[in-house]
C-alpha cells in the first residue's frame, strides 16, 4: 500500500501522527500520515502516526541514518467523530536520548521511510519559535517557510492549530502541511477554541481530534488531563507590576479569517505599536536572566526582525523580592 508522509515534532517526544478514515464519500488517506514529536519528560519524545490498517506499533531509531540501534514499542488507539471514523494512531514513547544530537527513525513496518529529528540542547542558549492561529492557508505556508529557514530549536503552539472546525479530514491536510517541519523538530502545543469542536446533542465530547491526535505530557507533569501539562499563573486583579511576569500574546500564523487590521480607538497607552501582518516570533533565552524576543514578518526576509525587545528577569532584583 502507498504511504503518506506527514510529521511533526514536538519537544524532547515523538508523535507520528497520521491520517484518519472517513466513511461514505469521503476519499480514504494515505497509510501512514502525519508525524510529530512532543516531549515525554527530560529526555523521551513520543513519536505518534497513523494507519489505515493494523501495524505494530514500533520505532527503530539511532544516531545514524540506516542503523537503528534502539527500539521502542508503543500502544495503538482511535476516534470517532459523527461518520468520520479515524485511522488507527499508534503512540510510542522513545528514549532515553541524548541532548543537542540528531536521531534517525522509522516507523512501524515500513522501513523504507527514514525520518530524522534534532533534540533540544540540555543549557542555554535555546531558541523558540512561536506561532498561533495557524490554519491552513497560503499565508500558513509562508510562515512555516520562514521558520523552515531559521535556526531554532523548539516550536510552541499555543491554540487554534488546523482550524478543520468539525470537518475531520482537515486535521489529516494539516498534518501533512507541517510534517516538514514537525518530523525535524520538537513540537508543543495547546489547545484553543478552534480545537473544541462540541456539538450539542449530537457530539457532546469537546476536543476530540486534539486529545486523540496531539498527545502533550501532561501524565508526566501530574495531569490529569491532555488539556492541561504545566503551571498556571494569573494575573493578579489586572495590576501592573513591573516586577510581574511579561505575557506575550501571538496570533498572526496564517489562518483564513484574515488579518486583524481594525483597531479600537483612540489607541491606548499600552499599545505601542499596531500593524496588520502574518508571521512568526521567536524567544531566544540567553541565559538564566536574559531572553530576547523578536517579531517577523512574512513579507520580509527571515533574518529581518520587525521589532525585538529584551526581557530581564528580576528575580534576584532587591526591588522585587518580597
Amino acid at each position: 500500500m502507498t504511504t503518506g508522509s506527514q510529521f511533526v515534532l514536538l519537544a524532547f517526544a515523538f508523535l507520528c501522527i497520521g491520517n484518519l478514515i472517513l466513511t461514505h464519500s469521503y476519499e480514504r488517506p494515505p497509510k501512514r500520515g502525519t508525524l510529530f514529536i512532543p516531549p515525554v519528560g527530560p529526555d523521551k519524545m513520543r513519536v505518534s502516526w497513523v494507519t489505515e490498517g493494523d501495524v505494530t506499533p514500533t520505532v527503530k531509531y539511532g544516531t545514524s541514518s540506516g542503523n537503528y540501534q534502539s527500539s521502542a514499542t508503543g500502544t495503538t488507539s482511535s476516534y470517532k467523530y459523527l461518520w468520520y471514523k479515524s485511522g488507527k494512531i499508534h503512540d510510542v514513547v522513545i528514549g532515553p536520548l541524548n541532548p543537542d544530537t540528531t536521531y534517525y527513525y522509522v516507523c512501524g513496518d515500513d522501513s523504507t521511510k527514514e525520518f530524522s529529528f534534532k533534540t533540544t540542547p540540555s543549557q542555554l542558549p535555546i531558541k523558540f519559535a512561536i506561532i498561533g492561529d495557524l490554519g491552513q492557508t497560503g499565508w500558513t505556508n509562508s510562515t512555516l517557510e520562514h521558520i523552515l529557514a531559521s535556526n531554532y530549536d523548539m516550536l510552541l503552539l499555543p491554540g487554534d492549530l488546523s482550524y478543520a472546525d468539525f470537518i475531520q479530514p482537515g486535521w489529516d491536510s494539516f498534518g501533512r502541511l507541517v510534517e516538514p517541519l514537525a518530523s525535524s523538530r520538537p513540537w508543543m502545543v495547546t489547545q484553543g477554541n478552534h480545537e473544541i469542536e462540541r456539538i450539542p446533542a449530537v457530539h457532546g465530547e469537546p476536543f476530540t481530534a486534539y486529545n486523540a491526535r496531539w498527545h502533550m505530557p501532561f501524565e508526566e507533569s501530574g495531569s490529569e488531563t491532555n488539556l492541561y501539562y504545566s503551571f498556571d499563573d494569573r494575573v493578579y486583579k489586572n495590576l501592573k507590576n513591573n516586577c510581574g511576569p511579561i505575557y506575550i500574546t501571538i496570533g498572526d500564523g496564517g489562518n483564513r479569517e484574515g488579518l486583524a487590521d481594525e483597531y479600537d480607538e483612540p489607541q491606548i497607552p499600552i499599545s505601542v505599536f499596531r500593524e496588520a501582518s502574518f508571521g512568526h516570533g521567536q524567544l531566544q533565552v540567553m541565559n538564566a536572566t536574559h531572553a530576547l524576543w523578536t517579531w517577523h514578518r512574512n513579507q520580509d526576509d527571515v533574518a529581518v526582525a520587525a521589532d525585538s525587545v529584551w526581557l530581564t528577569n528580576l528575580s534576584t532584583d532587591p526591588a522585587c523580592k518580597a
